[in-house]
């Protein structure tokens, strides 16, 4: 989880994930969607650029 916090900004690939944390892929995206219930990709990073979004947006005003 810290890593997709300190990436989330950035382009991340499910290989480059499992590659930097030392994890399998099939080890590592099991144990995210259990501790989030949510996938990586489509529905985590989603969620938490557009949280990042509204953020940004609401201390421009």
């Amino acid at each position: 989880m810290l890593w997709v916090e300190e990436h989330f900004r950035y382009e991340i690939r499910l290989d480059q994930i499992a590659a930097d944390i030392n994890l399998s892929k099939s080890y590592a995206f099991p144990h995210f969607h259990q501790e989030t219930d949510s996938s990586i990709t489509a529905d985590y990073l989603t969620a938490r650029r557009s949280q990042q979004a509204h953020l940004l947006l609401s201390l421009r005003q």
